[in-house]
């Protein structure tokens, strides 16, 4: 639970984001001087957000004959992906030491995981192995668990608690591999970093319109609260505001049962019997718009019509 200065603020969603969320971050800039946001670190949901949020700050100032020193803008993965140094093992590095693991693996000792012999332990079947375990841990790592972490999440009464268990024993077999060669494991490391603040000298934080971060990037957050103020902005009015979390996540048991509401539906909506009567619809709405060209798009799902 963030502490009181984590604040939300709302922007109406019957107005296009971008040019609300530059005039959220530009606040009280007369435009006499050029917009400062060097000290400022965005959350945004995917790369591209943060490009056009960019442009859309450096229009917010050219309309003022000003220019704009960028904020820092990250997603959530970039967020944590931000401090690691060059300890932290590389993907091929943590492939290789979970091969090793596999290869000398005394199979014997790990039946939970391994209740059939492989066909052929070569290292083809340790590679696809290694692939799969290091995709697991990355997935566990997002929300902020290494293997080790699940049995103790388990009741004693879980069919998988042995398996889990005989997972995260492969795991600090793995994690030892790497520490014996000055390496730490990559999502191990992820979730250790953000227990702890790193982020200085910054003024605040803007989480924008980003309504499904990671778990361990909200984890980040909270470490950072008590010294930066964050801002968590979302792309919904102020009377949806208890339909969302502290974090600008929508509220499950809200969302998930509730009507969607669509205006003079019968007038925008077109039932058609077969493809041809669809494309019959699609040129009748076509000759309405003969001018100015490029007005129309069509989005077609299925190839037949």
């Amino acid at each position: 639970m963030p502490p009181a200065n984590d604040r939300r603020h709302f922007l109406s969603w019957q107005r296009p984001l971008l040019p609300q969320a530059a005039a959220f971050l530009a606040g009280d800039w007369a435009g006499g001087v050029p917009l400062d946001l060097s000290r400022v670190l965005v959350i945004v949901p995917t790369r591209q957000a943060g490009r056009r949020l960019r442009e859309a700050l450096a229009d917010h100032a050219m309309q003022r004959g000003q220019g704009v020193f960028a904020p820092r803008v990250l997603t959530p993965d970039t967020l944590l992906g931000a401090e690691m140094d060059a300890t932290v093992a590389a993907r091929l590095d943590s492939l290789l030491a979970w091969i090793s693991v596999l290869c000398a693996l005394p199979i014997d000792e790990f039946r939970e995981v391994f209740p059939v012999d492989p066909p052929s332990r070569n290292f083809a079947w340790a590679l696809r192995l290694a692939q799969e375990f290091c995709a697991l841990q990355i997935a566990l790592a997002e929300g902020g668990l290494r293997m080790v972490d699940v049995p103790v999440r388990l009741t004693e009464g879980f069919a998988e608690r042995q398996r889990w268990q005989q997972l995260g024993e492969l795991e600090t077999l793995q994690a030892g591999l790497l520490a014996r060669v000055g390496l730490r494991d990559g999502p191990a490391s992820r979730i250790a970093a953000a227990r702890q603040p790193w982020l200085t000298d910054l003024e605040r934080i803007v989480v924008l319109a980003a309504p499904d971060p990671l778990p361990l990037a909200v984890l980040a957050l909270e470490a950072h609260a008590p010294t930066i103020p964050i801002n968590v902005v979302v792309f919904a009015p102020e009377e949806e505001k208890q339909n969302f979390d502290e974090w600008g996540r929508p509220r499950d048991e809200v969302w998930g049962r509730r009507e969607l509401v669509l205006p003079e539906f019968k007038s925008h909506v077109h039932l058609c019997a077969d493809p041809v009567a669809q494309a019959e619809k699609l040129a009748e709405v076509r000759r309405q718009y003969e001018q100015p060209e490029g007005l129309l798009a069509l989005g077609v799902a299925d190839a037949e019509i």
